[in-house]
Formats: structure tokens, sequence, C-alpha cells
């Protein structure tokens, strides 16, 4: 069997792991998680936001241990690869680099990927965002609550929308507008995952109303 990738993007309180998870919920196979990933690897977001001084020094120690991360997520990618109708990876992946690293994989493996582009404008609601997450570092989707990581992945980012694939052609991208309860879900009407991300998302937003 062969699966579908499903690679979150986006900043840090953007929804990624809400969304990844309601898809998860909803469609089943496999969800790989890089705030797991970091607790595996005892990488802790708090410590590296003190050691650099909210990434403003030898942030290139940090960048290291991060690329090693990364690593670790298409790694386990490739396990299971071909074992699951969907695998879904919740990283930031804001940096071209990481990304073409997973089209690449994709490409050889011959399996298809989608880019989950998650975005919140609204500057307000991702500060409380953040807000919400202090106290709770202790538990891995919440440990990045510094507003020094939103703005070291600011730096980096690079638009997922000027990406091509290795045979030059663009990849499917669907953006998810998480500022609306449902998000809202733009893509290609083609796209089979479009409507299975719209299901999730409604499924789980009927879920809440009716607890």
């Amino acid at each position: 069997m062969s699966a579908s990738v499903v690679m979150m993007c986006g900043l840090p309180a953007a929804g990624k792991t809400t969304i990844a998870g309601r898809l998860h919920a909803h469609a089943g196979g496999v969800l790989i998680r890089s705030c797991d990933v970091y607790a595996d690897l005892d990488i802790r977001l708090p410590y590296w936001v003190e050691r650099t001084r909210g990434f403003t020094v030898n942030v290139h120690e940090y960048d290291q241990v991060r690329d090693r991360a990364y690593e670790e997520i298409a790694r386990r990618l490739e396990g299971h690869l071909h074992r699951a109708s969907v695998v879904i990876l919740d990283a930031v992946y804001g940096e071209r680099s990481k990304r073409d690293a997973i089209y690449a994989i994709c490409r050889a493996r011959r399996v298809e990927v989608t880019l989950l582009y998650c975005h919140c404008a609204d500057a307000e609601e991702v500060t409380r965002r953040f807000e919400r997450r202090r106290g709770r570092e202790s538990t891995p989707e919440h440990e990045a609550s510094d507003r020094s990581v939103f703005r070291d992945i600011a730096r980096r980012w690079e638009d997922p929308h000027a990406d091509l694939l290795g045979d030059g052609s663009a990849p499917t991208i669907i953006t998810i507008d998480t500022l609306t309860e449902p998000p809202i879900v733009s893509g290609p009407e083609e796209s089979w995952l479009s409507g299975l991300v719209r299901q999730a998302l409604t499924t789980a937003h009927a879920r809440a109303l009716s607890s």
C-alpha cells in the first residue's frame, strides 16, 4: 500500500498541531510530531531559549540539534512509507531546504505529498495563543511558549508557494486559516485531501459544540 504524505507548514501558534491532530483522528494513519521527536532527542526549547538568549547568540549550536530533529522526522517517515495510508508530519517546515528533503523522499518512493499551510493573520490572537501555553511547557505541544521562538522561525521563513518539486512542477498546497472555528480550508477542489481536511475539521467542530 502506498502512503500519502501530509506535510504541515506554518509559524508557531498557527494551529498546525491542532489541525494535524484533528486530521489524524479523522483519517487515521501515522502522525509524526516534531514536539515528540524533540522530547525523544532531549531537545528542550526553554533550555535553548535561555542558552541562546532568545536566539540572539550561538544560534548555530541550536541549529545543529534542530537539524538533527528534522533528520529524525525524515527517518521516521521513511520507516512508515508503504505501511500506512496517510503519514502526517507535524512540524514548522518553514525553510525550503527542509521541505525539499521531504519532497525528495516522496519522489524517490513515488508517494504523493501535499503541504498543509496553516496561518493566523491576527497578531493579537497569536499573542493569546502563546500566553495560553505559559505554565504548560512540560507538555511537548506547549513547549514553544516564548515569543523568541516565533521570531527565530519567522526570520528563517521561506514562502512555500514558491516551492518546486524535482520535476519542476509546484507541490499541492492546501491553505488553512485557523483564525475562525471551524478553520477555513482553501485548496484545489480536485484534491481528495481538501475534502478530507474539511470533513475532519467540520466533524471536530460539531463534536466540540455537542460536548
